[in-house]
């Protein structure tokens, strides 16, 4: 008969075979793995160069220009576009710190078609240089500055007065009227 110790080894090197064959198809798997990661990772890559290489030339300002044109045909801002206080602004919801602001004049409303709006003139801003200046001496409230007092140059120092606020605003809109309210 067979001994018992033959036995025993024979087991011995079959268990160890099996275990061999076992490791070396989970290696062999995890090396497909990492060669389809890393497969997957030269892909991302090269889409990314591609990527970047469309974004420089969709962002060059010729390219821009034609799209501007083709599609949007925006043009500069013009002079008549500035607004000077937060009440001009249009289509702005009135807030409590805007209350004092004198409303927008509403449209007329006609039975015709609907055409482009035209700017009202108390909205559009003509400035001139004179109008830039700060007057030296200051004007009796509800009493217009004089054009004698707008034409004299000012002092640098006498121009820059900071306005400390009373408190730190919450909002923009709560800024803006802040800012609005120093002018």
């Amino acid at each position: 008969m067979i001994r018992l110790s033959t036995v025993f080894w024979l087991l011995l090197v079959f268990v160890t075979g099996f275990a061999m064959f076992t490791v070396k198809y989970a290696v062999q798997s995890q090396e497909d793995e990492l060669n389809r990661i890393k497969r997957a990772t030269i892909a991302e890559e090269h889409a990314i160069r591609t990527n970047e290489a469309e974004w420089a030339y969709l962002t060059r300002p010729e390219t821009l220009d034609e799209m501007n044109r083709h599609y949007l045909s925006l043009a500069p801002i013009a002079t008549k576009q500035l607004r000077v206080t937060v009440a001009d602004i249009p289509l702005r919801p009135q807030g409590p710190a805007l209350a004092e602001a004198p409303p927008a004049a509403e449209p007329l409303a006609d039975s015709g078609p609907p055409s482009a709006p035209e700017e009202p003139a108390a909205l559009t801003v003509q400035v001139t240089p004179a109008a830039l200046r700060v007057p030296t001496t200051p004007a009796a409230p509800g009493k217009p500055a004089r054009a004698a007092d707008l034409a004299k140059p000012t002092p640098a120092k006498a121009a820059v007065k900071p306005a400390m606020p009373a408190r730190r605003p919450t909002s923009l809109d709560e800024l803006i009227a802040q800012v609005a309210a120093s002018r």
